[in-house]
């Protein structure tokens, strides 16, 4: 049974080219049958070959052609129609013949996360098994402490809406060198001691708040740093994914 993995993120985050990077490496290095899913049917060009694409059922352009929306208005519904989709979907999703399928998700992650679109579709994969989501940090978000809690708390929502084991990498880690950087990412005190140091007001509080409260339900979750232009990281995203099952503390 192949294990999903959805990855959820920003927009411009890196979801497509994580997929394609990941894809190639789980492929070459590991020996894995990877199966390539697009779930955007906004995007125009994609780094991979998809499996199963959604714009062969329906495309933000003919929506917005055929329902005289904007843009925006032609995504939402576009989201509805995965929503209403969603059991054919993941039925095609499941004749994928792959060890390991990769779920490349819409750009605007509100549209899919935050509407019934994401949590119907996570839904439908868990029943047909093994399912996790990789929440993916745009390192323009990781340059100070609060910025990385913003993310946790995002990555928190995440796992909240759609119901299954979520896990956070920092992507385009080539941009994002510094040895404070890596300290945010691993040492809880000195990423508490830092967001005291910044200039919050009355913000500061909510923000340790948010911290502490998950740090407690995080179980083994921790944080790496993966990069899709030259491959950094894809091996500690493997162990990662697999970690999200375990229950037995940090890792």
């Amino acid at each position: 049974m192949a294990l999903q993995v959805l990855f959820i993120g920003t927009a411009g985050s890196g979801k497509s080219s994580l997929t394609a990077s990941f894809s190639d490496w789980a492929s070459h290095e590991m020996g894995l049958r990877v199966g390539c899913i697009n779930l955007d049917p906004g995007c125009v060009h994609l780094p991979y070959k998809p499996d199963f694409d959604v714009r062969e059922l329906f495309t933000v352009a003919s929506i917005m052609e055929a329902e005289r929306l904007g843009p925006n208005g032609a995504m939402i519904r576009a989201a509805e129609y995965i929503e209403e989709r969603s059991e054919e979907i993941v039925e095609r999703l499941s004749k994928v013949e792959a060890d390991l399928i990769l779920i490349d998700t819409p750009s605007q992650m509100e549209i899919f996360v935050f509407r019934q679109a994401g949590p119907k579709v996570a839904e439908a994969m868990a029943r047909s098994g093994r399912t996790v989501a990789v929440y993916i940090l745009d390192p323009a978000l990781a340059e100070t402490a609060t910025g990385l809690v913003v993310a946790a708390t995002l990555q928190a929502a995440t796992q909240l809406r759609l119901g299954t084991p979520t896990v956070l990498v920092l992507n385009k880690a080539d941009l994002s060198a510094g040895r404070k950087l890596d300290r945010l990412l691993t040492d809880f005190s000195f990423l508490e001691r830092s967001i005291l140091r910044e200039q919050l007001g009355a913000s500061k509080g909510l923000a340790l708040g948010f911290l502490r409260a998950i740090r407690e339900v995080g179980g083994a979750s921790r944080i790496v740093k993966v990069s899709a232009k030259t491959g950094e990281g894809m091996e500690s995203l493997y162990d990662l994914i697999h970690e999200a099952f375990c229950v037995c503390g940090e890792l």
